[in-house]
């Protein structure tokens, strides 16, 4: 039987200050917490021009929690690990709604991972993440 952890699932939500980040802290244990690298199978495409006017199409995964489907009320999202890189620190889940997340932790999360443990991954409210995603474009 696999143990079931909760990870924090952290974007760059740099408005919300450091206040909130010890108050936080304070309230709930350290959890080990992972950065989006991408939404596999979900992508922006943008259409630029290079020196000599030409336009190139640009293919960017998805980097967004924005883009991350079956969350519950509570921001919750329950996935599978399918894969773990500890040379590049990345980890590989599958979400029950049958997306692929990329996720970077820090090496001593990593520790004592198996493909096929479930995990929890706290994600933060849309909202945070689009008022965030607005303020700083």
């Amino acid at each position: 039987m696999r143990l079931t952890s909760r990870i924090i699932l952290v974007v760059a939500l740099l408005g919300l200050g450091p206040s909130l980040g010890r108050a936080a802290e304070q309230a709930v244990p350290r959890l080990p917490a992972a950065r989006l690298v991408a939404v596999e199978g979900v992508s922006i495409t943008y259409r630029l021009k290079d020196y000599d006017g030409k336009v190139v199409r640009a293919v960017v995964p998805a980097q967004s929690t924005v883009d991350i489907q079956g969350r519950s009320a509570d921001g919750t999202v329950r996935a599978t690990l399918a894969a773990v890189d500890g040379t590049t620190n990345r980890v590989k889940v599958v979400t029950q709604a049958g997306q692929v997340l990329v996720l970077e932790m820090a090496p001593e999360a990593l520790q004592g991972m198996q493909i096929g443990d479930t995990c929890d991954l706290i994600v933060p409210p849309r909202a945070a993440v689009l008022a965030s995603h607005a303020a700083h474009h």
